[in-house]
């Protein structure tokens, strides 16, 4: 199997939520020497997803952080790292990886998709009041639920 077809073959595991099977069909290929920087990066990813205890974070950041080391430019390393991070609850980590990745490739589909998991913050719902006070924070997810809500309702 060419690299294409396998990189293809475990992102549709990785989005279908198969890690461990993505993780193992990589496996062999990126733990080679000399391994594509974009097959580690995703063996990383998948690492990262399949185990969601501290040592699969490490295990995952690992791999896509050597990778990325190689090819420091490339906006698909970038993604794979800045997704490990956020699925791992570290946002502002994951942000850091995927603006860079946006300033690099904003037409990229991947890292507009990626950028997308993240979302945007809203601002406070009461500006003179810090983000983090409990009023803003019950204001805030009040009005997402909402407009999910409407947004649901106007699908059907």
């Amino acid at each position: 199997m060419d690299l294409h077809a396998l990189r293809l073959q475990a992102e549709g595991f990785l989005k279908s939520e198969e890690h461990k099977r993505a993780m193992v069909l990589l496996k062999r290929e990126a733990t080679r020497p000399k391994a594509e920087p974009g097959i580690r990066s995703l063996f990383g990813l998948a690492s990262a997803r399949a185990d969601r205890s501290f040592y699969g974070f490490y295990r995952g950041l690992k791999w896509c952080s050597e990778a990325q080391k190689e090819s420091p430019d490339d906006p698909y390393l970038l993604v794979n790292l800045g997704k490990v991070y956020l699925y791992h609850g570290l946002r502002e980590k994951a942000l850091d990886h995927l603006n860079r990745a946006m300033e690099l490739a904003p037409q990229e589909p991947f890292v507009q998709e990626a950028r997308h998991i993240l979302g945007f913050r809203q601002r406070p719902k009461i500006p003179f009041l810090a983000r983090s006070n409990p009023i803003n924070i019950f204001l805030g997810t009040l009005s997402v639920s909402i407009k999910k809500l409407f947004l649901r309702s106007a699908k059907d």
